[in-house]
């Protein structure tokens, strides 16, 4: 029962978002931010650790310098703490305020409160020597009213499960999967009030708490695991505590994809629980099991694979304990992270000392296999091995100890962990938790109409859920075909939408796709030419000789910008920045603006990260930027003569770069 800890990671979230667009062209939507894990209110609880006394932690990081408040208000814990962009800062609270096995079936007053004046990401460990565990904390904006557990089954520990409240007067109900140790049946459902800060423990007499529903009248934060567990079973040692903060099943996916654990030679073991009936899963394309609601399915699975389910599941990954395989390890539990809430740039890092080989599991699209760096070199095509017809490839990179970055220009999967003697970590490397299970349809508006050459189109793709209610932080692919193809991915906003502005300088057709998972919506944009002056008709004046012309010079068209900022430049507390007010040239020309943003600092764990350029059809110039120190922004303008002004007129370019700090 030797597990250390999955410590402190800085956990990155989604992508750099790369613009670019013409004189309104190519615009979208301002920053919309995918659910994630930081945030600036948060409330946790420990649950129980194989014996002795646990020192429990808490770890803090921040993408900018903020300070903050961990208080423990049944226990009259408050400690104040600050924190700067790439450190990390540990609060120990009270041992007191890890929860019991709940023999009383009462509520504890030892809820956790963690507060921030701006967003960090916090981490929990639980610490007893030789049984350490850890995990991701999820703010307040994320958490919702229905889970399913998903945890290990009873040996000589108990299966277990927890949760606290966050708002005074919450009815929850739990139906448990197990008789449990205050004295509900299995099957029975059992109510109980808690005020903000109060938890509940729940834990089994024997058999498995998987697949216990939990429902709530306003938002919780449910925990799951066991207290200290043999994988894959008790004939295989040595056992370890294990604990992951459950998300609610709106977030849970469809489709996962698996990378096997370094070095382990007999494979690694998976548990999938349903969130509904008649769920059928298959391994590799082929049926594997249907499961019903709260039904967990359990197996060991070598090399890489593919998991896919006509409804919502949830998965975890657990490394096996030493004497199955023989491999230097220990057992741990992660989260593996459904394909719809990849995300495309992560920070993570190693514990410190105590654990000689550290990897990262990835998984992306094999048509990015050559975009994915670490550190920011670029990761050898030939690491990847195709998972296979799925369009995805995985590989195992070593690491050293330390803090890392990864960044694709797409999504992608990462998981990082390491092995000891008697000891293990792992963790999924962050995640977006949008409600996707909640999207029932996606609507591309408006679905035909017609634009002039030269002036601005716009569609918007809008998400709803079953009740027809806006959708904010879902991920939507936007394809074109015709005179402007493109394929570009954007959040919707608050209003479920996520727009997308254009201008063409081409007469024809575009028909656009959007797509979320299995949902798609067409429009078609349908580009008329500029209408041409009415000439005038023949009159009866004889024909002049033609005379030959002497050839004139081209002049080069003028590009007139208006209110450029200086190079150096600070964005607003809402993360925006005007760079130009407006560009034009002459009545000949025609001005095409294109912009691009790359980050210059680093932001700190498990953040939503933008940096976006939208330009108006004046010239307008503004950048949004979230979760980057700075960033560099290029504006280029060009100049381009009308046809019908070639002949005197030649093309210009105007070309800034920006540094936009925050």
């Amino acid at each position: 029962m030797r597990h250390i800890s999955r410590i402190v990671a800085s956990l990155a979230s989604l992508a750099l978002a790369l613009a670019l667009l013409t004189v309104g062209a190519a615009t979208s939507a301002n920053a919309a931010e995918r659910p994630d894990s930081l945030g600036k209110d948060f409330w946790l609880t420990f649950t129980k650790n194989y014996a002795q006394t646990p020192t429990l932690s808490l770890f803090i990081s921040a993408p900018r310098a903020t300070s903050g408040t961990v208080s423990v208000p049944g226990l009259g814990f408050s400690q104040n703490f600050a924190v700067t962009p790439g450190t990390v800062e540990t609060v120990v609270v009270p041992p007191g305020a890890q929860l019991s096995r709940g023999n009383s079936g009462t509520p504890e007053n030892v809820g956790i409160h963690v507060t921030a004046a701006d967003e960090v990401s916090v981490y929990g460990l639980n610490r007893i020597q030789f049984t350490t565990d850890a995990y991701l904390g999820l703010p307040v904006n994320v958490l919702t009213n229905r889970y399913v557990v998903l945890g290990f089954p009873a040996q000589f520990s108990p299966s277990q499960f927890g949760f606290v409240a966050t708002e005074d007067g919450t009815e929850v109900t739990y139906v448990p999967t197990a008789n449990t140790t205050s004295g509900v049946t299995a099957g029975t459902p059992k109510t109980t009030t808690l005020n903000q800060g109060e938890a509940l423990a729940v834990s089994a007499t024997s058999g498995d708490l998987s697949g216990s529903v939990i429902t709530s009248t306003k938002t919780i934060a449910v925990f799951g695991g066991q207290e200290c567990a043999d994988v894959p079973d008790t004939g295989t040692q040595y056992c370890d505590y294990l604990v992951e903060q459950i998300p609610g099943t709106s977030t849970w996916g469809k489709s996962y994809l698996t990378q096997p654990l370094a070095l382990r030679t007999k494979g690694d073991t998976f548990r999938i629980v349903a969130a509904e009936d008649n769920t059928s899963i298959a391994l590799n394309g082929a049926p594997l099991v249907t499961l019903n609601a709260g039904q967990v399915h359990q197996q060991n699975i070598e090399g890489q694979a593919s998991i896919t389910a006509d409804k919502p599941i949830l998965m975890a990954q657990y490394s096996n304990g030493t004497t199955f395989d023989g491999v230097v390890s220990d057992p741990f539990m992660m989260l593996t992270i459904p394909t719809e809430q990849f995300m495309s740039e992560y920070t993570f890092s190693t514990p410190a000392a105590g654990f000689p080989k550290n990897f990262v599991n990835v998984v992306t699209p094999t048509s990015a296999v050559g975009n994915v760096t670490l550190d920011g070199a670029p990761v050898a095509a030939g690491a990847f091995t195709p998972i296979g017809a799925t369009g995805f490839s995985g590989a195992s990179l070593e690491l050293s100890t330390g803090s890392h970055t990864m960044a694709s220009d797409r999504p992608f999967g990462v998981y990082v962990y390491g092995y000891a003697t008697d000891d293990s970590y792992g963790y999924p490397g962050g995640a977006a938790y949008a409600p996707i299970n909640d999207v029932r349809s996606i609507a591309l508006t408006p679905p035909n109409q017609d634009a002039t050459v030269n002036t601005q189109a716009c569609v918007a793709a809008t998400v709803t859920d079953q009740d027809g209610k806006p959708l904010a932080g879902i991920n939507v692919e936007l394809s074109a075909t015709g005179v402007n193809p493109m394929t570009t991915t954007g959040i919707t906003q608050a209003d479920g939408t996520f727009p997308y502005c254009y201008t063409s300088t081409t007469a024809g057709t575009d028909t656009f796709v959007a797509t979320f998972g299995a949902l798609s919506a067409t429009a078609t944009i349908a580009w008329r030419p500029v209408a041409a002056n009415p000439t005038p008709g023949p009159t009866t004046a004889p024909t002049p000789t033609p005379t030959t012309k002497p050839a004139k010079a081209k002049q080069r068209l003028p590009i007139i910008t208006k209110g450029d900022k200086s190079p150096a430049v600070s964005a607003g507390t809402d993360g925006k920045v005007v760079l130009l007010r407006g560009v034009r040239t002459n009545r000949f020309g025609n001005v095409v603006v294109r912009t691009r943003c790359r980050p210059l600092g680093a932001s700190a764990a498990g953040e939503v990260r933008f940096c976006r350029a939208s330009v108006t059809a004046s010239g307008k110039v503004t950048v949004t930027t979230t979760g980057y120190s700075a960033v560099r922004v290029i504006v280029q303008v060009r100049a381009v003569p009308k046809a019908a002004h070639r002949d005197d007129w030649r093309a210009n370019t105007w070309r800034q770069t920006f540094r936009v700090r925050r």
